[in-house]
């Protein structure tokens, strides 16, 4: 292979995930800390769960009559992301509190991997076979 295709050759960052009732939980960071995101690629944003991150009490409901969502209060800060040692320097998230909707699905999890950030790969692909979401930069 010569030097020119090699750079013309897209970077894969490949990300392992372990499913749960169907639903895809990723491993990540989050300013350094370990986090549980469950992928959701009808979320605009990226959202943590406002008790692993913070002590303010956050609400929110899910909306009657305005199909799927979550509404509530929520705080918007900067975070350092983490993805399968690959770093996001100052990704804007929201904060919010995401208990009842983790009790509904059954399924611990310290936020929502959402749209905003998977839109910054040229692709995503899930190989279930593998476990594993390929993120093509």
């Amino acid at each position: 292979m010569t030097p020119s295709e090699d750079l013309a050759k897209p970077r894969v960052v490949m990300l392992p995930y372990r499913s749960v009732d169907s639903y895809i939980l990723v491993d990540a960071r989050i300013d350094g800390s370990p986090v549980k995101l469950m992928l959701d690629t009808g979320s605009n944003e990226t959202i943590l769960n406002a008790s692993s991150f913070c002590k303010t009490e956050l609400s929110v409901t899910r909306p009657a009559n305005r199909g799927a969502g979550i509404v509530g209060n929520a705080l918007h800060l900067r975070v350092d992301l983490e993805l399968a040692h690959q770093i996001m320097f100052s990704q804007p998230v929201a904060v919010m509190n995401l208990e009842e909707l983790s009790k509904s699905f059954r399924i611990p999890f310290d936020g929502l991997l959402g749209e905003d950030i998977l839109n910054q790969f040229r692709s995503v692909r899930i190989d279930y076979k593998k476990h594993v979401l390929e993120l093509e930069q």
